[in-house]
């Protein structure tokens, strides 16, 4: 498969600011930004999870799309992508330019809980999370045993180590500059943005309008959840340990990242600390 396209595309879970982000490189010269265009990878994320091939025929289709638009530059910042699409991807021959992005863990898996996007469990969640009945995701024993949060927080889990994998993978073919780090916290800085634009190969226009642009999207609230109709008491600590500790059992190392990452909770890193 070829593409003459600058192609971005983001690895991250749902619930991270893909939505702000889109609207922050529409600001950007000869750039088509999307979120979730057709074709949508969720609709197709449930045959992918059992079995890859599948998506093959659905990145022709989405490359032969990506070529068919008149701008130099495509971004598109679904959530989905990671969970299935990066590796066949690459086994085509296109390597996309990737933001790794990433919110606190509990915020982000909080609020796929109030969106009622339960992987595994729900429409939504089957469509726009992994799964850990299938290969490829981040093991942990007995899910099915697991609360509706912490399938979410696992789905999270899963998220921050395809893009651990997605970096590792880039390293090894020396693409080191191929993909970026980054916060939802930090879509709010205009200079932190501006210096993620620029290694991408993108340009703002003219600095001053760019800024207030700028100003003005990320004042605004994006995709927000519908407000919930009942609070549900969750012990918060008590439920991430829990995961964690399962999934420590066939990824240790893994674990050990995610407790040093600054998107996981104090109190949570501090009860797998060996002197506590």
């Amino acid at each position: 498969m070829k593409t003459q396209k600058n192609i971005i595309f983001t690895v991250t879970h749902g619930r991270t600011g893909t939505t702000l982000l889109t609207e922050i490189f529409k600001l950007c010269k000869d750039t088509r930004a999307e979120h979730e265009p057709e074709p949508n990878y969720a609709s197709i994320l449930p045959k992918v999870k059992q079995n890859p091939r599948h998506a093959i025929s659905f990145l022709e289709k989405k490359i032969n799309s990506i070529n068919s638009c008149n701008e130099k530059n495509y971004i598109e910042t679904s959530n989905v992508f990671g969970k299935g699409f990066l590796i066949p991807l690459i086994r085509m021959g296109v390597w996309p330019k990737l933001i790794l992005l990433n919110r606190d863990f509990r915020q982000t898996a909080n609020s796929l809980f109030q969106r009622g996007s339960i992987p595994m469990r729900t429409t939504r969640g089957q469509h726009f999370s992994s799964d850990p009945s299938f290969p490829g995701s981040l093991d942990i024993f007995q899910p099915k045993t697991l609360s509706d949060y912490q399938l979410c927080f696992w789905g999270v889990l899963d998220a921050y180590s395809r893009q651990i994998r997605a970096a590792e993978i880039y390293k090894s073919k020396e693409k080191d500059t191929s993909y970026h780090w980054i916060s939802m916290n930090e879509l709010n800085d205009f200079d932190k943005i501006n210096k993620l634009v620029s290694l991408l190969g993108l340009r703002f226009g003219d600095e001053e309008t760019t800024k207030e642009k700028f100003k003005n999207i990320t004042s605004q609230h994006h995709n927000p959840n519908p407000k919930s109709k009942k609070a549900t008491k969750i012990d918060f600590l008590q439920e991430e340990i829990e995961v964690l500790d399962r999934v420590a059992y066939y990824d240790p190392i893994f674990v050990e990242i995610a407790l040093k990452s600054i998107f996981i909770n104090e109190k949570v890193n501090e009860f797998f600390k060996p002197d506590r």
